[in-house]
């Protein structure tokens, strides 16, 4: 917790604000969202090297073997979202309306693509539907986090239709993909960061060349259990 109030939250806090103060002007300048994507990167990077974090990630190559695709995650900890941002290509992520509020790095993020959704809002729900049909009509993939929110335990939450309704209007493929290790780091409610080791791991793509509406229960089944066998098989502690 000491090395995350000491070093962790003031380098963030630094390095987002000159960092902001920097790009955003140079992108209304340029028009070219890639320096933002580099500095977000590399501050994440640093902000992982300096709590002692280190980042493994297995079969990459899934990650390009269909472009654009929706990538899906289980969520177990806050740590998920920057480690998948920094680990995986350029893609937009589909987050809650509430960090939209977050001083310069909400509006960073919106700037490059990333999409809020206000989950009691149903016309939001249907406006980010079609935002996310367009992002990846751009080329840019999606990551998604299915369940929605964190799991206290680190076993997968019911999975919500979104992301697969998604990959099927827009006819890409879907990538599962599993998080092992970041809940013991940064629990749910946890607001410090523990050292250790995370790892990235991500599956075959499922295709959705030719599926309709009527088939994404079968598609969201398919991906869950994927994921479940994998989690399963190197279960966190506490999981068992």
């Amino acid at each position: 917790m000491l090395r995350t109030l000491l070093l962790i939250y003031p380098f963030l806090t630094v390095y987002v604000t000159v960092s902001a103060l920097v790009s955003i002007p140079l992108m209304w300048i340029t028009q070219d969202i890639r320096l933002v994507y580099w500095l977000s990167r590399t501050g994440i990077r640093v902000s992982l090297w300096l709590g002692g974090v280190k980042v493994r990630v297995e079969h990459m190559e899934y990650a390009h073997q269909h472009h654009p695709c929706v990538f899906v995650s289980n969520h177990v900890s806050n740590l998920d979202p920057p480690i998948l941002f920094m680990a995986l290509p350029r893609l937009a992520v589909v987050l809650k309306k509430g960090l939209r509020r977050i001083p310069l790095l909400g509006y960073v993020m919106a700037l490059g693509s990333f999409i809020y959704v206000d989950r009691a809002d149903r016309d939001s729900r249907r406006k980010t539907l079609a935002a996310c049909v367009a992002t990846l009509r751009r080329g840019i993939p999606l990551l998604i986090f299915p369940e929605g929110t964190r799991s206290r335990d680190g076993r997968l939450l019911p999975f919500r239709p979104g992301p697969f309704s998604i990959a099927i209007e827009a006819q890409v493929p879907i990538v599962p993909i599993t998080v092992h290790g970041s809940r013991e780091l940064m629990p749910k409610g946890s607001g410090g960061l523990r050292s250790g080791a995370v790892t990235v791991v991500l599956h075959a793509p499922v295709k959705t060349e030719g599926l309709s509406t009527q088939d994404r229960t079968e598609l969201l089944r398919e991906v869950s259990a994927t994921m479940q066998r994998a989690l399963a098989s190197r279960p966190d502690p506490g999981t068992s």
